[in-house]
């Protein structure tokens, strides 16, 4: 550099010809004193501004926050966190991914830590973590969302309502509890009702079938979750799915046709979620943080860059606008949201109902059960009951056929063996499956009516023989089709039966004795009697279509 005129030299400095000669060592020591100053100085300047992020982040002390957002969301939540820390470096927000069951599971864990944010993926949140004793409270009731149609094959098409959907055979569900595009569909009928005039007894008819398949392959092992790269030019398969993640799939596979029933369809919303937010305990340890961050988070979806990213990620925004170029399901109509009560309920029953059936069908043979009923007979319809319930279970259930009336079997007991107790897939020889056995047998049941009622001797041996082929894997009964009360007065009296019922009866291997009365006449308080001695109940049926609601009354009575 360069001095004026009116610069002063330092001392000790030569100015001979207007040239500076280096200075000496005295001149060198004070010139780097000056300069230690002018450092001082400035880095103390630098401080009182308040310096850069990163030193503040290393002087601070972090406190940690926990997040679980559904996997769809993950993108969207690690953008939002990285605007968020811009402004909070000394808060670390730890982000995972998992689904509603995955946190459900968290909650009975009393090791595992629980998070304090939450982006569920689907409706059942709040029941579920309710029940966990929690009181999780909405930040943001919508962040995002996408609606939910029926994907299948090329020549998929819409059905009229979500209820015959349930109804067709075709639908192929996955886990409601960890999926909500499915939780949605159980929860869509409900929706449509008014449409449709359909009542919470007809719905719970048409999952008897859906939730039993379901059951049957998680108890072979098999993936219970829908893989839409595999839905193949011939799929006659619909599977719920939402418009996001149809069109990534379909990215990949070109086969995919996407459909809404035409009463509607529903939305999954992501909401944001302070799970701390009224746990006491867990505010008074700081859980007020979480709702800061959470609320930054919120703000950051609204903001132009968060909306530009879910418009990216194929998601629509709070106000349900339909996606541009009228891809994915369009301007679809979006059913009404069903009462929170109907989505506990309804995730409830099918949990129940997706167990495995075990299935001992006791046939009244009497003698009385020629009896005409309209224009059938009581043994008619209590073979055509048997028939829609077999049509409702899946290949893998166990199903087995007796049939009573004095003297019907070996050595004068009442009753008599048609078709062993198990799997309807399984390998009967040259007979086929043992389903085919069971559906001959039932067939022939209406030419094998004589004789009278023996129903208490073979209720008891029924009993036996269901408790020795117990498995815990399938829910376990007997049912009896019958016209009245036994008429046999060498068999067993109803008190003797009932108490030999709860002598043998093992709790911890339950069976059931469901009552189906085929008749007014079985309207009696001795069949009322006997299937409570196991737990189980007696019903009245006059039409055979009304079987699927009895067994979906008795499976949810368990």
């Amino acid at each position: 550099m360069s001095l004026d005129d009116s610069t002063t030299a330092p001392e000790g400095a030569d100015t001979t010809g207007g040239r500076h000669r280096p200075a000496g060592p005295g001149g060198r020591t004070l010139l780097l004193g000056g300069l230690a100053l002018l450092l001082v100085v400035g880095v103390a300047g630098f401080f009182a501004l308040g310096g850069d992020k990163g030193a503040e982040a290393s002087d601070c002390v972090s406190e940690k926050v926990t997040l679980t957002t559904a996997p769809v969301m993950e993108d969207l939540v690690h953008q939002a966190v990285k605007d968020v820390n811009a402004d909070e470096p000394c808060i670390d927000i730890v982000v995972t991914a998992g689904t509603v069951k995955d946190v459900v599971a968290l909650l009975a864990d009393p090791n595992a830590e629980l998070p304090e944010i939450w982006i569920p993926d689907s409706p059942t949140w709040k029941g579920q973590l309710t029940s966990a004793g929690w009181t999780g409270t909405p930040v943001a009731e919508v962040l995002a969302q996408t609606p939910v149609g029926l994907v299948g094959g090329p020549a998929a098409k819409a059905p009229a309502s979500w209820a015959a959907a349930l109804d067709g055979g075709s639908l192929a569900m996955s886990d409601p509890s960890a999926q909500g595009a499915s939780a949605l569909a159980l929860l869509a009928p409900y929706a449509e009702m008014k449409a449709t005039g359909e009542t919470a007894l007809t719905i719970e008819e048409k999952t008897v079938p859906v939730a039993q398949t379901f059951g049957e392959r998680a108890v072979e092992g098999a993936s219970t979750e829908a893989d839409l790269s595999t839905i193949a030019a011939s799929s006659t398969q619909l599977v719920p799915a939402t418009e996001q993640a149809y069109l990534a799939a379909r990215r990949s596979n070109d086969q995919l046709t996407l459909v809404a029933p035409q009463t509607g369809v529903p939305m999954l919303q992501y909401p944001l979620v302070d799970v701390n937010r009224g746990n006491l305990d867990v505010m008074a340890s700081g859980g007020d943080l979480s709702a800061r961050v959470a609320r930054a988070i919120g703000r950051w979806f609204t903001s132009g860059a968060g909306v530009d990213a879910i418009a990216a990620a194929e998601l629509r925004g709070p106000d349900g606008a339909p996606l541009p170029n009228g891809i994915g399901l369009g301007d679809s109509r979006v059913l009404a949201k069903v009462a929170q009560k109907t989505t506990d309920d309804t995730l409830r029953q099918w949990r129940v109902l997706s167990v495995p059936s075990s299935i001992l069908a006791v046939v009244d043979l009497s003698g009385s059960m020629k009896t005409a009923i309209g224009d059938t007979t009581r043994i008619q319809l209590a073979v055509q009951a048997s028939q829609v319930a077999l049509d409702a279970f899946p290949a893998q259930a166990r199903i087995g056929i007796w049939g009573f009336s004095k003297n019907r079997g070996e050595g004068g007991v009442s009753y008599q063996e048609y078709a062993t107790l198990d799997r309807l897939d399984a390998d009967a020889g040259a007979a086929g499956t043992h389903g085919e056995v069971v559906r001959k047998e039932a067939d022939a049941l209406v030419g094998r009516v004589r004789g009278a009622t023996g129903l208490m001797d073979t209720t008891l041996a029924a009993y036996k023989y269901a408790q020795e082929k117990w498995d815990p894997a399938w829910f376990n009964s007997v049912v009896i089709f019958t016209d009245g009360a036994s008429d046999d007065s060498s068999s067993l009296s109803l008190e003797s039966l009932v108490n030999q019922l709860k002598s043998v009866r093992d709790p911890a291997k339950p069976v059931k004795v469901i009552i189906i009365g085929i008749s007014q006449d079985s309207d009696t308080g001795e069949l009322d009697q006997i299937a409570a001695a196991t737990g189980g109940q007696n019903y009245l049926v006059n039409n055979p279509n009304e079987i699927l609601g009895v067994l979906a009354q008795a499976l949810l009575n368990r």
